[in-house]
């Protein structure tokens, strides 16, 4: 019997073990060796060592890995992929499962020379965090710049003034090859840098400095746009110089030089146009802008701005320890602009009903600015890193403004009058940050410390004259301001911040940070009146006053990070003791406001990631609002008899608690995108004006704090080609609420406000064959908008407030035989707002014919060149309106704007590269994909017969 049992016993341990060896594994991960990207649908075959026989097979997950079940013994693994050279790898498994870990596959440049031919590349793409947009799938003309690459791709919008946004996400920053191209001003990259040198555009959330030394948020994010540089520019001299005239006395001129080599890059950029193509950001205009009065909207699309610029930039690769560059810029604007106003401010205890303001502005405004930052990275072993970030700007402002200006009832006029304001100013300031972090030994043990501290001073002179006229139950009164001023802000800060990062088990990290911030500030204004002599001596004691204010906080912070294949998540809470100190001096009197107060911020995050490309983001954070010196002073202002203000000492620091989702799936292999991003903001102790009545028309506002006011919204946005993919189509959906608590005539309003917007558009795009050697095309785009809001107040006697506004663009590029293109866009634009007087109602007609030619002198090439012929507004129908509402009033405005003009240009395209190679060596933009022309990158499908 115990023969028996020990035979059972046997044979089970065999067939358990047998069992065992007949589900060994062979497993790996397919990427891309250039790129170390993943590669999916990667061919696996599992081959017989022995006489390599076909044994088994599969192909790989989206993430590049692959697992297959086969019996003991030794094998040959092939592992292939279109467009790379097949590997093999043997395999033995007689008696434990063989892990391949990673794979790289290489390019096969004659293999993929075949693919392209019959295969495009993907238009989209996604690596990481990060959406990458093949530059050759979109085709523009020769001559075109980064901007004009933006405008075709799916989900990039590019307004008036040059704002991007892609995905409903403003870019604050393009960099170049990872490099920072002009600091913040993603303007100069797209308006100078030509699309001819981009291989891909990719966009990508980025972390601050701070964030990615010690891996946890500190919410500094920023949507940046990065260019790769396409590899053959990387040794060379590129650039090109354009001059154009116009009718009505419009001209542009603007040049830029790229010298590349290797990793470094130097850029000189200038130019001069007076057709409201900035190219910049006015830092100098800027400065100045809390000082002018009137509140005329200078640059941007208002009025017709002249502008002048000139930069260097540069990075330069020192080592492989140190990299530094920044930039130089200098800039000049002036501005022009007329602009007519509507105000209707609800009034709940008159029974004269609500208030309204009409006013006519017209202005000028000059400014000139200077800046340059710098940045130095070093790291000087595996452990240690250091970045250093230097800046320093200059700027001056000259401001000239006339306003008239009427207030009404209904049907009695309350005052009338005009005025005008004139101001000279300097500004310059100056800031520098040092950050350092050192791993300690332990992988994932991080200490970092940042030191920041910079200043700034602004002196400005002003005059101000106005009249006024009251009507009175006895007569007409009137009063004017003769005045004179001078104004002289300044202050400093610094901050020191030091955190400690430990890994707690398997990937969870605990973190601990300390804050402490000093910031001080003056403004410190004298006023004057004329005196007996025609001088300005008396002193005014309505408009004299200097403010100082002391602000110390500090905040001590924990926060826990888990991080898992398929989620991670942080939470964390801040303690922030603060104090504020603050000092009004009038020539009558000092008031002291002191204001000490203890402040929690809560965190959390959450990141769930099916895949790379498909995941879910939850976020939420709270702070505190602290009221600024001018809030708490109660110290009256009466510089503008029309507008009192004074503050109020017993204001509360507000509460804001921020809720946030994103939801995103890529499809690259379809070229389709879907995205969901919400949010949800509620605050307690919300800081708003409140605003008393007289009798004469006045007005006193003040401050206090109020609770209830949030605000929810939601978009989605989905992009995809059709079957044939020459049809793709895109959609935007916009939705939000707001419950916006305010007062009116110090009773409480609460304003509710429903919003909606569609916008969806079609593209089309089609090669054409013709006799010529050209590839031609032919693009068109029809996009349509609606946006919806209607508002209501809780008061009786107000009405709601709707605003619609619609629209649509229709856009055509025809890329024709020899060279030539034909660019044409047709945008309607109407509203109809229950509030209006003005019903916009206009089409605009843009459209530009050119020719593309090469520029050669016995038969030496000399590089390219595009004669262009612009017609901006050929209906002449632009209009530039703008309509808001909240809880105390409907605003509109209507502001002039660059009138109808036609420009003769001619663009001149020059390169210089190294062993004497052409521009179109590299693949010229100007053909892109298509029959006989060459994608770049491998097709990535499904391998044929897998």
């Amino acid at each position: 019997m115990g023969k028996v049992i020990f035979t059972v016993i046997v044979l089970l341990f065999a067939g358990i073990t047998i069992n065992a060896q007949s589900n060994l594994r062979i497993s790996g991960t397919v990427y891309d060796k250039s790129d170390k990207e993943a590669i999916g649908q990667a061919g696996i075959r599992v081959l017989n060592a022995k006489d390599s026989t076909y044994v088994s097979g599969t192909s790989t997950l989206d993430n590049g890995q692959f697992s297959i079940s086969v019996k003991p013994g030794q094998y040959i693994v092939g592992i292939s992929f279109l467009g790379y050279k097949q590997t093999f790898i043997n395999a033995d498994v007689r008696k434990k499962s063989a892990a391949l870990g990673d794979i790289m596959l290489s390019d096969d440049g004659i293999l993929l020379g075949e693919a392209v031919v019959t295969a495009k590349a993907a238009e989209i793409a996604v690596k990481g965090d990060t959406v990458e947009y093949n530059a050759d799938s979109y085709k523009v003309q020769q001559s075109a710049v980064v901007e004009d690459l933006l405008k075709k791709m799916p989900g990039a919008e590019v307004d008036s003034e040059g704002k991007i946004t892609i995905n409903g996400k403003e870019i604050t920053k393009i960099l170049v090859d990872g490099k920072e191209f002009f600091s913040s001003d993603p303007k100069m990259a797209s308006k100078n840098l030509p699309a001819s040198m981009v291989d891909k555009l990719q966009v990508l959330d980025r972390k601050s400095d701070m964030a990615q030394m010690t891996g946890f948020d500190d919410g500094e994010e920023e949507t940046v746009i990065n260019l790769t540089v396409k590899k053959g520019m990387k040794q060379g001299v590129f650039g090109n110089a354009s001059g154009g005239l116009g009718n009505k006395d419009r001209y542009g001129v603007s040049g830029i030089v790229n010298y590349m080599l290797n990793d470094n890059q130097f850029t000189f950029i200038g130019g001069s146009n007076n057709t409201n193509n900035e190219g910049f950001s006015d830092n100098a205009g800027t400065s100045f802008r809390g000082m002018r009065s009137g509140g005329l909207n200078f640059g941007g699309n208002n009025g017709i701005t002249k502008s002048s610029n000139g930069g260097f930039n540069f990075a330069i690769t020192s080592s492989p320890k140190l990299k530094w560059g920044g930039n130089i810029r200098y800039g000049h604007a002036g501005n022009d602009v007329e602009a007519s106003s509507y105000k209707e401010e609800y009034n709940s205890n008159d029974p004269k009903g609500n208030q309204f303001s009409e006013s006519k502005s017209w202005g000028n405004n000059k400014s000139d600015n200077f800046s340059a930052d710098l940045r130095f990275e070093w790291t000087p072993d595996t452990l240690t890193k250091i970045i250093f970030t230097p800046n320093i700007q200059i700027g001056s402002n000259t401001s000239n403004q006339y306003s008239d200006k009427l207030v009404r009832y209904e049907v009695d006029t309350l005052n009338w009058g005009s005025s005008s304001n004139w101001s000279n100013g300097d500004s310059r300031s100056t800031s520098a940050r040092l950050q350092i972090s050192r791993q300690l030994g332990k992988p994932g043990r991080v200490l970092s410390l940042s030191l920041t501290g910079g200043f700034n001073d602004l002196k400005n002179d002003g005059m101000t004259w106005s009249q006024t006229n009251y009507k009175t139950e006895t007569g007409d009164s009137l009063q004017i301001i003769d005045r004179k001023s001078r104004q002289e802000n300044n202050g400093y800060n610094w901050r020191a911040y030091v955190s400690y990062v430990e890994p707690i088990g398997r990937n969870n990290f605990i973190q601990l940070n300390y804050t402490y911030r000093k910031n001080h500030s003056e403004a410190d204004k004298k006023s004057y009146n004329l005196d007996e002599y025609e001088q300005y001596t008396v002193v005014d004691t309505t408009a004299t006053r200097k403010l100082e204010n002391d602000f110390v906080n500090q905040e001590i912070g924990l926060n826990f990070k888990s991080v898992r294949p398929k989620y991670n998540y942080t939470i964390g809470v801040a303690v922030q003791p603060s104090s504020s100190k603050s000092w009004t001096t009038t020539t009558s009197r000092t008031s002291y406001v002191s204001n000490n107060v203890v402040n929690f911020a809560p965190v959390a995050q959450f990141n769930y990631l099916w895949s790379k490309r498909h995941n879910l983001r939850l976020d939420y954070n709270g702070s505190t609002n602290q009221p600024s010196t001018t809030q708490l002073s109660d110290v009256r202002d009466e510089s503008d008899p029309v507008n009192i203000t004074y503050g109020n000492p017993d204001l509360k620091p507000s509460f804001s608690n921020r809720f946030r989702i994103r939801f995103q799936n890529f499809n690259p292999e379809k070229s389709s995108a879907l995205m969901l991003f919400g949010g949800f903001t509620f605050s307690t102790n919300d800081i708003v004006q409140k605003t008393y009545r007289l009798e004469s028309g006045t007005k006193e506002t003040t401050y206090d704090n109020i609770n209830g006011n949030w605000n929810a919204q939601l978009r989605l946005i989905y992009n995809t080609p059709l079957r044939n993919k020459k049809f793709s189509v895109n959609t935007m959906t916009f939705t939000q609420y707001n419950n916006n608590n305010g007062y009116i005539d110090a009773t409480k309003n609460t304003a509710k406000t429903i919003g909606f917007g569609e916008s969806l558009g079609m593209r089309f795009r089609t090669d054409i064959l013709t006799q010529t050697s050209d590839n031609s095309s032919l693009e068109f785009m029809l996009r349509g908008n609606v946006n919806y809001s209607n508002t209501t107040n809780s008061l009786s006697g107000q009405d709601d407030q709707r605003i619609l506004s619609y629209g649509g663009t229709f856009s055509t590029n025809a890329y024709l035989p020899y060279g030539f293109m034909i660019d044409s866009d047709i945008t309607y634009s109407a509203n109809n707002s229950s509030q209006s007087t003005y019903k916009l109602n206009q089409w605009i007609w843009n459209a530009t014919v050119s020719k593309d030619f090469a520029i050669n002198v016995k038969q030496k090439s000399y590089g390219t060149g595009t004669l262009k012929l612009t017609f901006y507004d050929i209906l002449q129908q632009r209009a530039n309106i703008s309509q808001s509402t909240d809880p105390r009033a409907f605003t509109q405005t209507v502001t002039s704007t660059l009138p109808a003009y036609f420009m003769a240009s001619f663009v001149y395209k020059f390169q210089l590269f190294k062993g004497g190679a052409k521009m179109s060596d590299m693949g010229n933009m100007q053909q892109g994909p298509g029959p006989g022309g060459r994608a770049s990158g491998g097709f990535r499908g499904r391998p044929p017969g897998m």
